[in-house]
């Protein structure tokens, strides 16, 4: 087995793109003592429905000094950086409604507690608390953002990184990959078409997604910066520690105001 080329996307894991014989396979290492490989390995097998869209599993290695997963490779890339916003949100909106569609049961719950936080979004959304929609809970990715996506032009071909999958509140994968948009496009129209699209494919209508929002806006507040690299690594190098800043804060004021 050859490495072919390094992945890029997120930081959590080492990701390559290897070659034995003729198959495509894409390799990860994590940390010592993280436990992802052991939580994907469950997760990958209720995959199956989704087909080449989603990772097999091939191998993996559970041990604590040493976690290590060997997944079938989904072909495809990042979405382009000149993609259509909108075509970008839909194709999300109608993939992220499949992927809830998918059988839950064994995953660990997922149920948010409130955050530690003590910015705005953070404060907001503890005296709203009770006011979460957390009735139902449903197969979650757990980090659905556009750089865990694959594309082939304007077609969303596959999602990846399932390690933090969960039974949770639909609006959880909602808010964040809303945020996510506008982080890549500022506030426009896209976590909105993104939405629409979402409620057309599940039948479903989210209820207080402006709640759902605050809190993804906790979970940033304090760190955006430090995402600049894992857009960096789908080719968004123009997506500076400042910028994200600059449109995390504006995403979150709209959402302040109410």
């Amino acid at each position: 087995m050859r490495v072919v080329r390094r992945l890029g996307g997120g930081q959590h894991a080492e990701t390559f793109e290897v070659a034995a014989g003729s198959e495509r396979l894409v390799f990860r290492r994590f940390p010592a003592g993280d436990d992802a490989v052991l939580r994907e390995r469950t997760v990958l097998s209720k995959l199956a429905s989704l087909g080449g869209s989603c990772p097999q599993l091939v191998a993996a290695d559970t041990s604590a000094s040493s976690p290590r997963i060997l997944t079938s490779y989904v072909p495809g890339a990042p979405p382009d950086p000149g993609l259509d916003p909108a075509v970008l949100a839909a194709e999300l909106g109608r993939t992220l409604a499949r992927v809830h569609e998918q059988d839950a049961g064994g995953l660990p719950s997922g149920v948010p507690f409130p955050p530690i936080g003590a910015g705005p979004c953070a404060r907001e959304i503890k005296r709203r608390w009770s006011d979460l929609d957390m009735s139902e809970l449903v197969f979650t990715h757990g980090d659905f953002w556009s750089g865990n996506t694959v594309w082939d032009g304007v077609r969303l071909t596959g999602v990846v990184d399932w390690s933090g999958a969960h039974r949770a509140p639909r609006g959880i994968d909602l808010a964040w990959c809303r945020q996510d948009l506008a982080l890549l496009h500022g506030r426009g129209d896209a976590p909105d078409v993104f939405l629409a699209a979402y409620d057309d494919a599940a039948g479903v209508k989210i209820r207080r997604m402006r709640l759902w929002d605050l809190h993804a806006g906790a979970r940033a507040e304090d760190r955006v910066e430090e995402w600049a690299p894992n857009y960096e690594g789908v080719a968004r190098p123009d997506l500076t520690g400042e910028r994200l800043r600059a449109r995390l804060d504006a995403w979150n004021d709209h959402l302040l105001r109410g």
